[in-house]
């Protein structure tokens, strides 16, 4: 996947921080999709980032 992937899924964490949407299905269908060192390190930050978000939502 190139960038333009790493960019829909921060925006979709974005999405999600605005408008306290929950993108399950969104990040699912993308994840294990990025290739390059730099996608997947990308990926695994907005990941990280969506991961700690939710849980501050739970709490």
């Amino acid at each position: 996947m190139c960038f333009v992937q790493v960019e829909m899924i921060l925006q979709a964490l974005e999405y999600e921080m605005e408008h306290g949407k929950v993108l399950d299905e969104f990040f699912l269908s993308t994840a294990g999709k990025f290739q390059t060192e730099i996608g997947k390190s990308w990926a695994a930050e907005i990941a990280s980032r969506r991961k700690s978000t939710l849980a501050k939502k739970q709490n």
